[in-house]
């Protein structure tokens, strides 16, 4: 298992995509943030934001929505995790796509130890991208936003970056684990951005047009099981609430309307496993 993991170590931080997606993934995130940050700063007056003072909800909302792009508020797209799921992709898709697989193997044999260090090492990579991107991204938008007293616990901007380290982990993991399946890094790619971004959105629009036509809510209700749409839950803690209003929700249920952080990581999470768990088996078993 150590010869895998220096192999794949050394594999990770030799190849140039590898520091360009870092790279990308960085400007992604604090440059989305600096955007946002200006354009809300230039439609503000001076005195609407010089000496207030933010706390409660209104503090949350802030600093969370300034570290994560907004990707707090149901339903918005985290898009640092899926670029940065494409380390993940790569991680398997050179292998393939160039022959590597059988000098990868020829090194180290043991099939599972080889499959390990991958999800190992790409994993603890995204989880350095994402808490530099959130920290970044804080620091960007408290240069900007100067002279605003924010009153907020320390303890809640962990908990916000833990469950998006956690959401990009298990993203960039299904990405890695579809891409064994099928053994196509460009099929991969697509399918990365397609399926949440695409499929999931048109499945729910159909849901709605259903549970409109029959008046039965359940179509539309049901779709917070999708696998992205639920795994969405694990971050986002804004959104619609009863009365039409908009705020910090508390769901009462697990698997209630909407889900829960732990009824969100169950279903998404189970899910990765389901992926991966086939990825693996297909990987130790056939020829490479």
């Amino acid at each position: 298992m150590t010869a895998a993991l220096r192999y794949e170590i050394t594999r990770l931080r030799t190849l140039r995509s590898t520091w360009w997606l870092t790279f990308g993934v960085l400007f992604v995130g604090v440059g989305f943030t600096a955007i946002a940050s200006l354009v809300i700063r230039l439609n503000l007056h001076t005195d609407e934001l010089n000496g207030q003072q933010l706390s409660g909800d209104m503090a949350k909302f802030y600093v969370d929505a300034a570290m994560t792009q907004f990707s707090i508020v149901d339903p918005m797209f985290y898009l640092v995790a899926f670029v940065a799921a494409i380390v993940g992709v790569l991680a398997w898709g050179h292998e393939y796509r160039h022959g590597m697989i059988r000098a990868t193997l020829t090194a180290v044999p043991q099939r599972w130890a080889v499959f390990s260090a991958k999800y190992v090492v790409v994993g603890a990579w995204v989880v350095v991208l994402v808490v530099t991107s959130c920290l970044l991204s804080l620091l960007v938008a408290s240069i900007f936003f100067m002279g605003i007293d924010v009153s907020y616990e320390a303890e809640d901007i962990l908990v916000t970056i833990l469950r998006h380290v956690l959401y990009s982990v298990l993203v960039t993991w299904l990405a890695m684990s579809l891409t064994v399946l099928v053994r196509h890094q460009t099929f991969a790619l697509v399918m990365l951005f397609l399926w949440p971004m695409g499929i999931e959105t048109l499945v729910k629009a159909f849901a709605v047009m259903v549970s409109a036509f029959s008046g039965n809510k359940v179509y539309e209700h049901a779709t917070r099981f999708l696998p992205f749409n639920a795994g969405g839950r694990i971050m986002q803690t804004f959104g619609a609430l009863p009365g039409g209003t908009f705020g910090l929700q508390h769901p009462s249920q697990m698997f209630g309307d909407p889900l829960s952080l732990l009824g969100g990581t169950i279903v998404f999470g189970g899910f990765s496993a389901l992926i991966t768990a086939g990825a693996f088996a297909a990987f130790v078993t056939r020829d490479a």
